[in-house]
């Protein structure tokens, strides 16, 4: 199927890949490329989550090149920090007409060059892919977290952190897909009981996906852990230790360096089979 956006650029919208209560979810492809998403409301009566999240997207977008600029100018030659790899890139958000007046956002995501499925649920690693990643992949898989939720708290955005809505680039990225029903006050930010929750959400996301019990408290053994203090660090962020996520990342990083001097590890997982909890089950599907 072929539409027309107001601004005269055509989508051909492919495959359906899901759907929620608000809106159906399609691949698509234009000008941009050929890895885009399509989020098409159910009805024109729907249209107000992808409005809002168009309006979020294009705020955090905004923001991001605004940041990256000023950071250049202040320390040229520094790598870019990167903020625009943490949620979709907005490429159009239109009603259309031909779709009986639905609104429709159609995405697309920087980290991304050749296929979609390089973008995996962090939940679907237990739950499908039977595997836990090891502690040096964890670390740059919640640092990311930290750091998005630094930013994007800063703005005064709210995200929804669930085993569904992390994506996972096995490169070293993290996005977030459905803006829809975050929440938005530009120019003030988010108060210290939400960033609470949402940093306390990325490590109990981040603890499923070591393979961890929450229950229990525990994580697997792991060759790459000389004692408790890693385990100790992300229950206790899991359990609200902090409500800055500014400071939070800060003070993750201080303690990983000191443990782990080494920048760069691959993404590494160990298939899991019997280490797996029924509790544990049924969070992550």
């Amino acid at each position: 199927m072929k539409v027309t956006s107001p601004s005269g650029k055509e989508y051909v919208i492919g495959a359906a890949l899901g759907e929620t209560e608000s809106f159906n979810l399609a691949r698509a492809s234009g000008e941009f490329g050929t890895n885009g998403i399509a989020k098409i409301a159910v009805d024109a009566g729907h249209n107000g989550p992808l409005d809002r999240e168009a309006f979020i997207l294009d705020t955090l977008r905004t923001k991001a090149a605004e940041i990256e600029i000023t950071e250049a100018r202040l320390k040229p030659g520094r790598k870019g920090l990167g903020y625009r790899h943490y949620f979709p890139n907005l490429v159009e958000s239109f009603v259309s007409p031909e779709l009986e007046g639905r609104r429709i956002n159609i995405l697309s995501f920087s980290a991304v060059k050749e296929d979609l499925s390089e973008l995996v649920p962090i939940s679907h690693f237990l739950s499908r892919e039977r595997v836990r990643v090891d502690p040096k992949t964890s670390v740059w898989m919640l640092g990311r977290l930290l750091k998005l939720l630094d930013f994007a708290h800063t703005v005064g955005v709210t995200v929804r952190l669930d085993g569904d809505n992390i994506l996972v680039h096995r490169h070293h990225f993290i996005t977030i897909f459905d803006w829809s029903e975050s929440k938005v006050t530009l120019g003030k930010q988010v108060s210290s009981e939400v960033a609470c929750e949402a940093i306390s959400r990325a490590a109990y996301e981040t603890i499923l996906a070591l393979g961890g019990n929450i229950e229990e408290g525990t994580i697997p053994p792991d060759d790459q852990l000389e004692d408790d203090g890693y385990q100790e660090l992300l229950f206790n962020l899991a359990n609200g230790a902090e409500s800055n996520a500014r400071e939070a990342h800060q003070k993750f990083y201080s303690f990983v360096r000191s443990v782990w001097p080494g920048k760069f590890h691959p993404f590494t997982a160990y298939p899991v089979i019997a280490t797996i909890t029924a509790e544990n089950e049924e969070e992550t599907e």
